[in-house]
């Protein structure tokens, strides 16, 4: 059982360290905002209270941040993403001290081609094409490499690539769509298939505080969306009525939708990262276009630099609500999950997510038509993400490299 006393010294120290950052994935390096600082990357382990019906335990550890665990379709191994551009292949018997009782092999070492001159850049998502058996090609998101002198140099790309025997060509990596930033932070990432040779590509909203560039009520902007992208046969299928773009602004008026997941459902889940005083989730039909109001609003309510208020925004059928928000009380910036219909018996049937600061998770569900959220507990980690492991374990990334399992007990 984990010592509440524990709990509450790791909240508010990472609190403290983060108490101006007011989302801690969100303001640029290069922003003058006073206070501001990355706490440092230490290892607290992980923790969860008997009374959730859980129990966190070591899964693994990378020397960089792993981001992302993808299911080969081929057979039944998985790939993990760290952020400094590495791709591993793990299978086996994972049933004893898991990652390290796996065999693993290199998929792909893109390190010297994506920028980490910031914490939020890298190697940011991947996802198997839907004709991945046939023609071994993979989508990437990733910030390029440059000589990170100048935070203007700091674009964000989706490439593809192809993938033989479980090695990435690296010489068939190429640049497919090139989104310009004047920040290194708010970068999205995510690149989910919906089918149907159709891929959603999430994008913040080019960084630096209160979206300085006006980008998030900007629909002719890539910046802040969630881009609609057609991918056949190693290329993209410009939009209809529209020699010009690449893809399509499926959503807009994001911050930075780091994380989403479809559920069975076809609805569409975004985390959402706040600004100043609250942190969103966002749910709707996956193709029914929304305006989620940044930088307008913030969570439910009108955006300001000044303070955090309580008082609602006025009704405005321009913007898409949230299913949910928290304030930065005790937490700082949302990390999304995923839709459970496999894992733990205690977290199916609903969307988890979690926080970066206080390492908290919780868990909304639909009960009697209503969505309620349900606090599952702390972690005492700082989490970065989750995943899938290799036998169907929920996953759990924290910001030093470890990774961690949820079991129900």
């Amino acid at each position: 059982m984990i010592d509440n006393r524990f709990y509450t010294s790791i909240t508010l120290s990472l609190v403290i360290l983060a108490s101006a950052l007011s989302g801690c994935f969100g303001d640029d390096d290069d922003d003058s905002k006073p206070g501001w600082q990355w706490p440092a990357k230490e290892d607290y382990g992980c923790n969860i209270n008997e009374s959730s019906g859980l129990i966190c335990e070591p899964y693994g550890y990378f020397e960089s941040t792993p981001i992302l665990t993808l299911d080969n379709p081929l057979d039944d191994s998985i790939w993990f993403l760290t952020q400094d551009g590495i791709i591993t292949k793990f299978s086996g018997d994972s049933t004893v001290n898991h990652l390290n009782n796996s065999s693993s092999e290199l998929v792909g070492d893109l390190s010297q081609i994506v920028s980490r001159c910031h914490n939020e850049q890298g190697l940011l998502g991947m996802t198997f094409t839907e004709e991945y058996a046939t023609n071994g090609r993979i989508l990437l998101v990733y910030t390029e490499n440059k000589t990170c002198e100048d935070a203007k140099d700091s674009n964000v790309v989706l490439a593809h690539a192809t993938v033989t025997d479980d090695k990435i060509n690296m010489d068939t990596i190429e640049v497919l769509i090139e989104v310009k930033k004047l920040n290194r932070n708010h970068n999205g990432g995510n690149v989910l298939s919906i089918g149907n040779n159709q891929y959603i590509w999430s994008i913040g909203d080019g960084g630096g505080s209160y979206d300085p560039y006006d980008n998030g009520q900007n629909k002719s902007s890539a910046l802040g969306t969630i881009q609609l992208v057609n991918y056949v046969n190693g290329e993209i299928i410009p939009p209809e009525n529209d020699s010009t773009n690449k893809s399509t602004t499926l959503h807009y008026g994001l911050r930075n939708p780091f994380r989403m997941d479809v559920d069975p459902s076809g609805n569409l889940w975004i985390a959402d990262v706040g600004q100043l005083c609250y942190e969103e989730v966002n749910m709707v039909p996956v193709l029914q276009s929304s305006n989620f109001g940044w930088s307008e609003r913030e969570g439910f309510h009108d955006l300001s630099s000044e303070e955090c208020y309580e008082n609602m925004s006025a009704e405005n059928l321009e913007f898409t609500n949230p299913i949910i928000e928290y304030s930065h009380e005790f937490h700082c910036s949302i990390i999304g999950g995923f839709w459970m219909d496999w894992g733990p018996e205690v977290l199916r049937d609903g969307y988890i997510y979690g926080d970066f600061c206080s390492g908290m998770v919780w868990k909304i569900s639909n009960t009697d038509g209503t969505w309620t959220t349900q606090e599952i507990g702390a972690l005492g980690t700082m989490i970065v993400g989750f995943g899938k492991g290799i036998n169907g374990e929920l996953l759990v990334f924290s910001w030093p490299g470890q990774v961690f399992q949820l079991n129900g007990i």
